[in-house]
């Protein structure tokens, strides 16, 4: 993106933030809390759906190694700039790929995390399936959605415009199914700043030594 794109996405960005708290919802406190799920939390984290980085930021500001994938370039741009404003440069990369089709090895991560990116998915059993096999065992994978109230705000500021804000087949009950059926066990279901949240544990690989994270 060319500077004066990245600006007029900046001022878009500012407005929509300033009109979701309007409306009681607060972007960055919402990425907060999806990055605080795992605790303690360590090692490399994915982050799925880079968004504007609002989640890759969050789990930046713990300390923690970030990669963040996603398929929209003019996305990745925008959010590297947010990053770079807030001096977390060093503890975010960015890679453009498709999560159906992750370029990383088996239990390459300690956590894998998406924030608002179910219900924009078409094939989310992949997405999940990909994010499950990067996956270290013992390690978590957080997913979180609007809440029912955050999709009839989010979809009353598209009517407002004149637009609709689409929402697919995986929701976090088809999530909370799906990685149930792949092996992982739900250790927390929450609620809070207009999200839903699961937490997914991944079993650990079990040795003549007993169970053991790898």
């Amino acid at each position: 993106m060319t500077p004066d794109e990245i600006q007029e996405q900046l001022a878009h960005f500012r407005a929509r933030t300033e009109q979701y708290l309007g409306l009681g919802h607060d972007r960055f406190e919402a990425a907060r809390f999806v990055a605080e799920a795992v605790e303690p939390l360590e090692g490399r984290v994915l982050d799925v759906g880079t968004g504007k980085g609002l989640l890759a930021m969050a789990l930046a500001r713990r300390g923690l190694e970030v990669i963040s994938v996603d398929v929209n370039p003019e996305d990745q741009d925008f959010a590297a700039y947010l990053v770079e404003k807030e001096g977390l440069s060093d503890r975010v990369r960015f890679v453009l790929s498709d999560a159906a089709s992750l370029p990383f090895p088996d239990g390459h991560f300690s956590t894998c995390a998406m924030m608002d990116v179910l219900h924009h998915l078409d094939d989310g059993a992949a997405v999940l399936g990909e994010m499950t096999r990067v996956l270290k065992p013992g390690g978590y994978i957080v997913a979180a959605d609007f809440s029912a109230a955050g999709f009839d705000l989010v979809a009353r500021v598209h009517t407002a415009e004149g637009r609709e804000h689409p929402q697919g087949p995986a929701t976090m009950a088809w999530a909370d199914t799906f990685l149930e059926k792949a092996g992982l066990e739900r250790t927390v279901r929450a609620e809070g700043e207009l999200h839903d949240l699961g937490l997914y544990r991944k079993p650990r690989i079990e040795t003549a030594r007993g169970p053991r994270d790898v």
